[in-house]
């Protein structure tokens, strides 16, 4: 009888055990963490350095994938299905969480599909353009654009995304108007500015900076009014455009339904990334603010920039030039 009543307490206990087990062994396989643009973006060169950093922390590989299109949306919508356990994960800009639902129909809803995991960095953005331009001064280019209404070319990573709405803000708050160029990343616009298929464009200070060093481009204007730290020398483009300010920003993202434990795992791995100092220095030395948090502060945070973009696109929208005027590019 003793064996047999060991035997039953056995049976009960090890369900308890391996459930136990089977919590704390996440990551039990690689981790993917899906970036939905191309590589050389800001977005990607944040996901490619946090893949590294996780790697080590968690003991399992951390892959990057690349899933541009649609502003972002066609990796999100992969994400949004994927299982809930953990292990495909989405490095979510602020034009992906917050403005693409605000313009276009998505085959994911923020709210209803993912969990955040938490916030990663804010991505400064700059105004810049060609040597080959001329250009000097964003006053310039709005003194060029005034004379030559349609004719200076902007790109942007897609039709809806931060770059976008930044620059058809500028346009608005200056009275210029320019025709807008979409691609589908950062680096497909990089390439088609600096071979002069286009003549200025807002993007993150991250994957420019090394062609601004270079002189192969050259800053025009910071998009936050507190300047830069590693263009210090480029003014804000409120001195020019009174009151004008744009921003982007990046977190990490879980399909909903994953679980608390394994947010919390993952949430702690993140922080340790970012509060580590020399990874801090060396994400700021590329124009990125590491952003350590909760989930619920993540959360908190994009509730503000939907209301925030939301005025944004409602301006841009009632001027007509959401999804007009624009020369659609297939790279």
């Amino acid at each position: 009888m003793r064996l047999v009543a060991l035997a039953i307490s056995a049976a009960i206990f090890m369900p308890a055990v391996a459930s136990a087990q089977g919590k704390d062994a996440y990551p039990a396989k690689p981790i993917t963490l899906v970036v939905p643009s191309e590589a050389g973006g800001a977005v990607d060169i944040t996901a490619r350095g946090l893949a590294q950093q996780l790697s080590k922390s968690l003991g399992k590989q951390v892959i990057v994938d690349n899933r541009p299109g649609a502003s972002g949306a066609i990796g999100a919508a992969y994400v949004a299905r994927s299982a809930p356990d953990g292990y495909t994960l989405l490095v979510g800009p602020g034009t992906v969480m917050v403005v693409n639902p605000m313009v276009s129909k998505t085959q994911y809803d923020v709210a209803r599909d993912f969990r955040a995991v938490g916030l990663l960095v804010s991505a400064e953005l700059v105004f810049v353009t060609s040597q080959a331009t001329g250009f000097k001064t964003l006053g310039d280019v709005i003194q060029y654009a005034k004379k030559n209404p349609g004719k200076l070319t902007y790109a942007s990573n897609g039709q809806g995304s931060s770059f976008h709405l930044g620059t058809e803000l500028l346009q608005d708050m200056a009275g210029i108007d320019m025709l807008h160029v979409p691609y589908k990343g950062g680096a497909s616009t990089e390439t088609a500015l600096l071979s002069g298929d286009i003549g200025f464009m807002l993007a993150n200070t991250a994957y420019v900076l090394p062609h601004i060093r270079s002189g192969r481009m050259l800053a025009l204007a910071v998009a936050s009014p507190e300047g830069s730290r590693q263009l210090p020398e480029v003014p804000a483009a409120s001195k020019t455009v009174p009151g004008y300010e744009a921003n982007t920003w990046i977190g990490l993202y879980a399909p909903a339904g994953t679980s608390d434990a394994v947010i919390a795992k993952l949430n702690a791995a993140v922080n340790d990334y970012l509060r580590d100092p020399k990874q801090a220095s060396n994400l700021r030395g590329k124009g990125l603010d590491p952003l350590p948090g909760s989930p619920a502060d993540a959360e908190r945070f994009q509730s503000q920039e939907q209301a925030k973009w939301g005025r944004v696109v409602s301006l841009v929208r009632a001027k007509g030039r959401l999804n007009s005027r624009s020369v659609i590019r297939s790279q």
